[in-house]
């Protein structure tokens, strides 16, 4: 499923706040790639796990993050992978942050999210957007209808492969299909988050994989050189290397070829303490917001965490405030929908993520205590981000292949009655505002007439 497939390179630009380093991705090389947990069966086949999950504040979307050699996690979020050619990777998607991204692998950044070929039985291992239609043993001499055995990756629900494609006996028998399980695991990532928590279940090598995971070999015999790399399936901009290694855990060609066409977001220190993206900026007093949204805010010392999602309520009302304000972009009612709809998406998946930070959607087991209220907006929250998230670069898309403009701002400054005392919390000062805001319609309807 393709939520978008328009390249939003200059989306990328306009969210990223400043930036704290360079992305290391973007390096020269990467001699030394993180390494799987690598064990042999008794077969003597080699069987290497990654356990994926997500920072999911890292940036507006989140990055991937991978645990490898004895379950440490990689080095920061989207980090450079290292795999060695003949031995079965599985890609575990077990925990809660995978919801909403399947994990793939393409011969470019963000796959067909950006139109780059991916990892398929039929796709020649190397092959990139812009270049040639390669040849390779692996589809050699196919006729129109056959497809190949090229490496692709296998998709599996507990210990149900959900395809019939098979380049790798040690994980089901070999068989040339063009089914390799995507159709099924993939829509499954965006069922509703309880139902795809308990949808897994069953034993794999004799480990318990109650999980969906990706399993994936690139044979010996394929002679490219090329890194490829992971991406979600359902969010663009995710997307990370992978090298080949030798035993000894080094990049067999450290040079970095295809660079990814864009850095990472790294939230500033006030989006950082808030859980969320892009909101700075926007910290009241601010000429275009009212003195608050926030009354009577808890006091810092007693209710230190409540103060502080409070602050950062302000401020992500405001960026919201700031965002819908806007012109009518070539007098199109398809343009303002979505100028209009896409800063309220961003401040409810901000809301929760803020809300997660201050301790509200603290949840042992989403399915154990599925009835806890903290549990029950987890779930919420979850959804929230993941599902807006995706809708937000639907939108975006829709504005790029319309070629509408990015943004339509507008500034609408709003002067503030200094005489009014709104943060008072005092009865007498709760009953004049009461009354002011009795007579507000009507002094607006008097002004009108």
């Amino acid at each position: 499923m393709k939520f978008c497939s328009i390249s939003l390179l200059s989306f990328v630009v306009a969210i990223t706040a400043e930036p704290l380093g360079l992305n290391t991705q973007q390096l020269p090389e990467n001699e030394f790639p993180c390494l799987a947990e690598c064990i042999f069966d008794v077969e003597g086949n080699e069987i290497c796990t990654f356990q994926v999950s997500r920072a999911e504040l890292a940036s507006e979307l989140g990055y991937y993050q991978f645990a490898g050699v004895d379950g440490v996690d990689c080095a920061g979020t989207n980090p450079v992978l290292g795999v060695k050619k003949g031995a079965t990777y599985l890609f575990t998607q077990r925990r809660t942050s995978n919801y909403f991204h399947p994990l793939g692998f393409a011969h470019g950044p963000d796959g067909a999210l950006d139109d780059q070929p991916e990892l398929e039985p039929s796709v020649c291992f190397g092959q990139t957007r812009d270049g040639p239609d390669l040849d390779c043993d692996c589809k050699l001499g196919l006729e129109e209808d056959e497809v190949g055995s090229c490496p692709s990756p296998m998709y599996f629900r507990g210990d149900t492969y959900l395809g019939k494609y098979s380049n790798n006996a040690v994980v089901a028998p070999l068989s040339k299909n063009e089914d390799f399980g995507l159709d099924v695991y993939e829509p499954e990532f965006v069922i509703p988050l309880l139902q795809w928590k308990t949808a897994a279940s069953g034993l794999l090598f004799g480990q318990d994989r109650e999980n969906y995971f990706v399993a994936l070999n690139i044979p010996t015999d394929i002679e490219s050189t090329d890194d490829f790399f992971y991406f979600c399936h359902v969010h663009q901009f995710m997307t990370g290397r992978v090298k080949f290694v030798g035993d000894d855990g080094k990049a067999l060609f450290p040079k970095n070829t295809k660079l990814i066409p864009y850095d990472y977001q790294q939230p500033d220190e006030y989006d950082t303490s808030c859980g969320t993206t892009g909101i700075s900026s926007s910290r009241l007093p601010n000429d275009e917001c009212p003195e608050t949204f926030v009354c009577n805010r808890p006091d810092a010392n007693v209710f230190p965490k409540e103060n502080k999602f409070a602050d950062c309520v302000d401020s992500m009302n405001c960026a919201m405030i700031k965002g819908m304000t806007t012109k009518v972009n070539m007098q199109s009612s398809i343009a303002l929908f979505n100028h209009q709809m896409i800063p309220h998406h961003q401040q409810a998946v901000n809301m929760c993520k803020a809300l997660d930070v201050a301790g509200g959607t603290d949840c042992e087991d989403i399915v154990e205590f599925e009835d806890d209220a903290k549990c029950i907006l987890k779930v919420l929250c979850q959804e929230i981000i993941n599902v807006q998230n995706a809708q937000i670069q639907t939108m975006r898309g829709v504005l790029a292949q319309l070629d509408l403009d990015e943004t339509a701002d507008c500034i609408v400054e709003i002067k503030n009655d200094d005489s009014d005392d709104s943060s008072s919390s005092s009865s007498d000062s709760s009953s004049k505002k009461k009354s002011k805001a009795r007579k507000a319609p009507k002094r607006k309807k008097d002004k009108r007439n």
